[in-house]
């Protein structure tokens, strides 16, 4: 299927290989290059679709974000589309890293501003939570581990995400590496050329900060605080911090609605708590610094070695040479991976 994307199409759906719109006229390749099939998400700003790339032979997917606006003044459309250039710069920094989706394209059609970036597949946390439950300490150890450092990488290049949630992280199905999307930066020139409505907020209620959702202040913290928020999420399944504040102590009380039978230490529950923290200078004030408290815990929380495939050379250098043979061998015969062993 073909969809169209005009926001005024009254019927969207068209054939497979159509190339104008049955019901509007419109052109469905975008740029004459990228088919637009799927919607994978709308919002405020526009909405997500899965598309695929007719100039590759193999016709990969990729994910479409296209950015609408109602009949700007000529003045500030122009002024979005010259910050809507200086985003999409910064998203191309920082898709060289390998846990960013890559940018492929940006490009203006009609009214409409477009970008293209790399096609993620997998789950998003948020769907991974509601097929799989909740998660035990050690996944959130490991999330804390794998994310933080991508976190201090688009902080290095002076950017903050602004909407850190489940749903925005999806877990890449070809190497289970968690996947940060939907940079806020990409969404900032509608808001600064105000193409929306006045007092839109970049972020999601219950999971940024309340800074920025009053008064649109962002910093490494108000990341922090959405990432702490996304921690507890995947631990109670509560939908966010709101429902379980405490307004009389002005603490989140998560541990209150974790599920019967978890228990999470006390390391985790200090480093929750701190990257909760209502007042900015009680939070992690950088990504740096929270890597620096959960390192220390790391190691007791990293699942037992795993003897194979490289389990030879580590028990050969644990035993020493002849010792460690003697002990794989024992090890591969028991498991029924060889003859018996022969010493």
């Amino acid at each position: 299927m073909s969809l169209c994307v005009n926001p005024g199409c009254r019927n969207p759906h068209n054939l497979d290989r159509a190339e104008i719109c049955s019901s509007c006229g419109s052109q469905l390749l975008l740029r004459m290059r990228y088919r637009p099939i799927r919607i994978l998400g709308k919002g405020t700003f526009g909405q997500t679709l899965l598309a695929i790339d007719e100039d590759i032979p193999s016709r990969p997917y990729c994910a479409v974000k296209q950015f609408h606006f109602s009949s700007p003044h000529p003045d500030v459309l122009d002024k979005a589309i010259e910050l809507f250039r200086q985003e999409a710069h910064r998203l191309e920094t920082l898709g060289i890293h390998p846990q960013i989706p890559a940018l492929l394209a940006c490009f203006q059609q009609g009214q409409q501003l477009y970008l293209v970036q790399e096609f993620i597949e997998g789950l998003t946390l948020e769907e991974e939570l509601q097929q799989q439950g909740t998660y035990t300490e050690a996944q959130v150890w490991q999330l804390l581990r794998d994310l933080l450092p991508v976190l201090k990488f688009i902080y290095q290049n002076q950017v903050i995400h602004r909407d850190i949630k489940p749903q925005n992280i999806i877990r890449r199905k070809q190497d289970n590496k968690p996947i940060l999307i939907d940079f806020g930066c990409a969404k900032r020139f509608i808001s600064e050329t105000n193409l929306i409505q006045p007092g839109t907020q970049i972020g999601t209620w219950g999971y940024a900060p309340p800074e920025q959702m009053i008064n649109g202040k962002v910093n490494q913290t108000s990341d922090l605080y959405s990432l702490g928020v996304t921690c507890v999420r995947m631990l109670t399944g509560t939908p966010t911090a709101i429902e379980m504040y405490d307004t009389e102590n002005e603490i989140c009380q998560w541990q209150e609605y974790l599920p019967s039978k978890a228990s999470i230490s006390s390391e985790l529950s200090q480093i929750l708590n701190k990257l909760l923290q209502k007042t900015i200078k009680d939070r992690y004030q950088s990504a740096d610094e929270v890597l620096g408290a959960i390192l220390p815990f790391f190691e007791d929380t990293r699942p037992p070695i795993n003897l194979a495939p490289n389990r030879e050379g580590f028990v050969y250098w644990l035993m020493g040479e002849r010792a460690g043979r003697i002990t794989v061998n024992v090890w591969n015969w028991l498991w029924g991976i060889s003859e018996p062993p022969r010493v």
